[in-house]
């Protein structure tokens, strides 16, 4: 994309607030208890396997020819470690991360701002890449390509076209929505890693990992229960134990036993399965008919994008829940879930 000199200008403009969004997003990761969850190197990430295999030989490849790895865009629903593949990515081949959420980036001249200010070797990460704008994913094509970005200036007789330059860099994107990502940026990532939902014995391994690091002791019964409540979704895991922090510390108890874990997993509102409350009352609204998802939201009081990437997906996996033109419908197999859940809760078992 040809950048203009106004687009110049508004980068001088824009630098301050650009930069504070990053220093902002650093803090926020800087005081986020999972840091201290998160591993230390790809050797020691659990899960994602086939993930960590290709993304250990890109990295070896780069490291003996002695360049930067390719661009890297990770899809897949929120809490499977998305941001944590990108700082063990930057930790791996020793380069200074930059991170930012899309929607701050609202202006040519933001986006400009942050490539222009990148230092040498470093890896951008940008959460969120599907919120990014059309024009300023024009700006990354030529920066992501050729390492330059191509600008416009004076007017008329004394217009002139030019180049800014780069430092060497590595863009590793993050989405929840692969198809809103237009195809030219789409093309532009040689590396494209889905990750999946853990299975039951990864968040176990992941659990007592991090049980170890927290120094909280649970039965295993106790493990097996949260475990399987988890919904396969690692930050979800560390948000229990996190919780589990606060019971064991208030009431002094010594090891977490089943019923500690029953008890306070209903205090906590996350049933059989991992549902939720919101979950629940979702399946409940479908019980009489089919169902658009703007009517479900209205229903729920739910923004319908949040429907749309944490809750139906979920619920789709297990077989609860259908989409089609006549919009959403309960399947047989969620009708006979929720009819009994709701007798176990109206006999005073839940």
């Amino acid at each position: 994309m040809i950048i203009s000199s106004k687009d110049i200008d508004e980068q001088k403009a824009s630098e301050k607030k650009v930069s504070k969004a990053i220093s902002d997003l650093e803090l926020m990761v800087e005081k986020d208890e999972n840091v201290n969850l998160r591993p230390n190197s790809l050797t020691g990430y659990i899960g994602q396997e086939k993930v960590i295999r290709q993304l250990k030989l890109i990295i070896d490849s780069a490291k003996i020819r002695n360049t930067m790895p390719e661009h890297i865009l990770f899809y897949g629903q929120p809490g499977l470690g998305k941001t944590t593949l990108a700082y063990l990515v930057s930790s791996e081949i020793g380069a200074t991360l930059k991170t930012i959420a899309a929607p701050a980036l609202q202006k040519t001249g933001d986006i400009v701002s942050l490539l222009v200010n990148m230092e040498g070797n470093s890896v951008l990460f940008i959460d969120e890449i599907h919120r990014l704008k059309a024009p300023l994913e024009e700006t990354l094509y030529t920066a992501m390509e050729d390492g330059s970005i191509d600008i416009v200036m004076g007017k008329g007789n004394g217009l002139s076209v030019g180049k800014i330059d780069l430092n060497p860099f590595i863009l590793v994107g993050a989405t929840t929505q692969l198809g809103r990502i237009s195809k030219p940026l789409k093309d532009r990532f040689p590396t494209i890693f889905q990750l999946e939902p853990y299975s039951e014995s990864e968040i176990l391994a992941l659990f007592d990992r991090n049980l170890d690091i927290l120094k909280i002791k649970m039965s295993d019964e106790a493990k097996i229960l949260v475990c399987r409540r988890c919904r396969g979704v690692p930050r979800i895991a560390n948000n229990i134990i996190k919780r589990f922090v606060d019971l064991q510390t208030v009431h002094n108890i010594k090891e977490i036993t089943l019923k500690h874990a029953q008890d306070f997993l209903l205090e906590l509102g996350i049933y059989e399965l991992g549902l939720t409350k919101s979950d629940l009352q979702y399946l409940r609204s479908l019980m009489y008919s089919s169902l658009s998802l703007k009517t479900l939201g209205g229903i729920l009081m739910e923004d319908l994008e949040t429907l749309e990437i944490v809750t139906e997906p979920y619920l789709i996996h297990l077989g609860f829940i259908d989409k089609g033109s006549e919009g959403r419908r309960l399947t047989p197999k969620g009708r006979e879930f929720i009819e009994k859940f709701d007798k176990k809760r109206n006999a005073g078992l839940l």
